[in-house]
């Protein structure tokens, strides 16, 4: 018995603190802050796309003879890699779309009751 009073006791308080707190949420007349995220519209991406690439390009430009060229040669690599990666990524979805447009055929013909 004791220790049901105990636990009622305490949740009480509990509820007086948090009740406290609201109150005093409430006199301040701060409005609850809430985590929005942010979203970057597509010229905001475009813009720092743009000066990703002019900061890249100056950056090369400030090289000289054969470490221009490596600069040249790894910036090529990386970017071919990228651009086969995003094609391997398309034809991935190309593949599993023909593929799910097949099974669903295959069902339709199948397994689905006749309608009569």
């Amino acid at each position: 018995m004791s220790q049901n009073d105990n636990l009622e006791e305490r949740f009480r308080q509990l509820e007086q603190e948090v009740m406290g707190k609201q109150q005093t949420n409430k006199q301040t007349h701060e409005p609850e802050k809430r985590a929005e995220p942010e979203f970057a519209t597509i010229s905001q991406g475009m813009n720092a796309a743009k000066t990703s690439l002019s900061s890249l390009i100056n950056w090369v430009n400030s090289l000289t003879g054969a470490t221009k060229i490596a600069a040249i040669v790894v910036i090529g690599l990386v970017a071919f890699s990228i651009l086969n990666f995003v094609f391997k990524l398309v034809t991935a979805a190309i593949s599993i779309s023909i593929l799910a447009l097949v099974g669903f055929i295959l069902y339709k013909v199948f397994f689905e009751p006749n309608p009569k």
